[in-house]
């Protein structure tokens, strides 16, 4: 398994240190058939210094790596929102990421994808203090300040510097199960989730105004089998209807009835993986009016059915 990991300069240290340390740990639990190679590659060859003044060594420059890879993964920068990358490494990037069965950026290094063309259409995980520039500099992708992790098809993102752990946690689990997955987090000291591509908790930015947002999750997760509508949401943190469409569009760029969905896809996605109840009952635990209903939003958000993604987990946790 080859994970090319790009490193541009002034490169987040720990976006980078993760994800080696997790696909290091792995290869001690792996066969010697079975591990990850690690190549870095650059914009340019040699010495390159991360944002902490820290020098890190990248042995390939892009224009001199041809080799298949299976994984392509864009690591963050110091300069990433500023410095416009030469059009060919750009051109160079998007033609490896296509090429690869999977590719994905830790932190902000979803802006080099992105004026690589590479997130139109998609669902990003960003940090709560770069969403709305990130919404504003890519238009056509979906960007989520709610989540700390996101699969999209192909493409899969961390937000936040320490969240390339995660990332790599979650590339593991995908390749070679839950369990060796959990035995890497356990290695490095990390609190795996039970399910790699849950949504994590909203952590809330300072002020009254944004912390209802946690409130509104809070109310979610304890009547998950309600119906919950706009008016009954705005009603339990005490706003109006507007006011709570409003600080969702402002903080995270979705609807309510939206965030409600989200939290019952996770719900039901724990569900499937841990137990084989029918489908229904899942459904109905998790507030969907029914099996039909849930299978509709399994679609539109994961691009999979609630039985495809049942097998997917339970054929991933076999191979392991």
């Amino acid at each position: 398994m080859k994970v090319a990991i790009v490193v541009p300069d002034g490169v987040q240290a720990m976006d980078i240190a993760g994800l080696l340390d997790v696909f290091c740990e792995a290869n001690r639990l792996l066969g010697e058939t079975r591990q990850y190679q690690v190549p870095l590659v650059g914009e340019h060859a040699g010495a390159v210094a991360c944002s902490n003044a820290m020098q890190l060594c990248v042995p390939w420059v892009y224009g001199d790596f041809r080799a298949n890879i299976d994984v392509l993964l864009v690591t963050g920068s110091a300069h990433a929102t500023h410095d416009g990358p030469k059009p060919d490494f750009l051109d160079w990037l998007r033609r490896r990421a296509l090429e690869s069965k999977r590719y994905g950026c830790v932190c902000n290094g979803a802006w080099l994808l992105g004026r690589a063309g590479l997130l139109d259409g998609r669902e990003i995980a960003t940090r709560w203090t770069d969403a709305s520039r990130t919404a504003g500099e890519f238009p056509r992708a979906r960007i989520r300040p709610d989540k700390n992790l996101i699969r999209d098809g192909r493409l899969i993102s961390s937000a936040g510097t320490t969240a390339g752990l995660d990332l790599g946690l979650a590339l593991v689990a995908q390749d070679w199960g839950q369990k060796l997955a959990e035995q890497v987090a356990r290695r490095l000291g990390a609190n795996l989730q039970s399910e790699p591509y849950q949504r994590h908790p909203y952590v809330a930015p300072p002020g009254d105004e944004s912390s209802i947002i946690g409130k509104v999750h809070r109310h979610i997760d304890d009547h998950l089998s309600d119906v919950l509508s706009i008016e009954q949401l705005a009603e339990a943190v005490y706003v109006s209807r507007r006011t709570l469409s409003r600080i969702f569009a402002k903080y995270l760029h979705t609807t309510p009835s939206a965030f409600v969905d989200q939290v019952r896809v996770g719900a039901a996605k724990r569900l499937l993986e841990e137990c084989n109840m029918p489908m229904k009952t899942v459904a109905f635990d998790c507030g969907f009016h029914n099996a039909a209903h849930m299978r509709m939003v399994f679609q539109r958000r994961l691009k999979l059915t609630p039985r495809q993604y049942r097998q997917q987990s339970h054929t991933t946790e076999a191979a392991a």
